[in-house]
């Protein structure tokens, strides 16, 4: 048998001979060009954030804080944050459209007619029914309190426009997607009642909005939506693009659609109660939001 041949070395370059040049490599991390970020202005960026705190705070007043804790250590530690930041900041002055009631109290009505209650001829006493994406109820009802109510709120209502930083846009999108229990054609409504389309409404929404001085001053750059079910305006959002959006995530959203640069995540609502006991929320003095990948189910035809 002929020996294992020896592996050699290669030789060392003299002094005098210049160093190899390296190999060139793919660098297959770099399939693509990095995309070039369309940043907002500085102001409109700011105004964002404070609003997103907003959003945040009303988050967190409603779901994990509905009364005050009893510990005021904890509560402090809690919302340091909001306190000691927004207060180095003016308020963020927001414009909330007036919407036709089809957009925010007849969703609800039309929710509760789909399943059989009745109609009311007092808004008041229309509730918005409990689910994960009831952000967008929360925040309405949030700009909608008093102003001596809303003294330390992060964000100011404003009733001129020509005032305004952002202007919202409170369309209960998630409700809708959901108002009509059957999809539309496939069955016919009971009675009078007409079955409800939530692409008819969404439609009726951009048709609206074409109209507003504001919305086409600026093509929709400072108007905010709130979408946060996945599938909230999916007929229009390429329409409204321009905008904030508040969403739960980008699962369903392509990439020029949404980014992290413009606009805002916020947490799904707990859809069971909050545990109270000895290691509830409110004896603990931080929480933590695990975040990650979230892959999304596909319904193939």
């Amino acid at each position: 048998m002929n020996p294992r041949p020896k592996l050699r070395s290669p030789p060392l370059p003299s002094p005098s001979s210049p160093p190899s040049p390296k190999p060139l490599t793919p660098n297959l991390n770099n399939k693509m060009p990095p995309r070039k970020l369309n940043l907002k202005p500085t102001t409109l960026t700011l105004a964002t954030t404070l609003f997103s705190i907003l959003a945040l705070y009303v988050f967190f007043n409603t779901f994990i804080f509905p009364n005050p804790p009893n510990n005021s250590t904890t509560r402090n530690s809690l919302f340091g944050f909001r306190e000691k930041n927004t207060h180095n900041f003016p308020p963020v002055k927001v414009y909330m459209y007036d919407l036709p009631r089809k957009f925010t109290y007849g969703v609800i009505e039309s929710y509760a007619l789909a399943r059989g209650g009745e109609k009311q001829r007092d808004d008041s006493l229309l509730k918005y029914p409990g689910n994960q994406h009831s952000a967008e109820w929360y925040l309405f009802s949030d700009l909608n309190r008093p102003s001596r109510e809303r003294g330390d709120s992060a964000v100011t209502r404003v009733m001129d426009p020509e005032k305004a930083d952002l202007f919202y846009v409170p369309f209960f999108s998630s409700l809708s997607l959901v108002a009509n229990p059957i999809r539309p054609g496939t069955v016919v409504a009971p009675g009078d009642r007409p079955v409800y389309s939530d692409e008819e409404m969404q439609e009726s929404l951009i048709e609206w909005l074409e109209q507003q001085e504001y919305w086409k001053s600026n093509n929709g750059w400072d108007h905010v939506f709130i979408c946060q079910d996945p599938n909230a305006l999916y007929k229009v959002v390429d329409r409204v693009k321009n905008g904030v959006l508040l969403v739960s995530d980008f699962g369903r959203l392509a990439r020029n659609q949404a980014s992290l640069v413009k606009d805002v995540i916020l947490p799904y609502s707990h859809r069971i109660n909050t545990y109270t006991g000895d290691i509830g929320v409110e004896n603990r003095n931080s929480l933590l939001f695990f975040m990650g990948n979230r892959y999304r189910k596909e319904v193939i035809d």
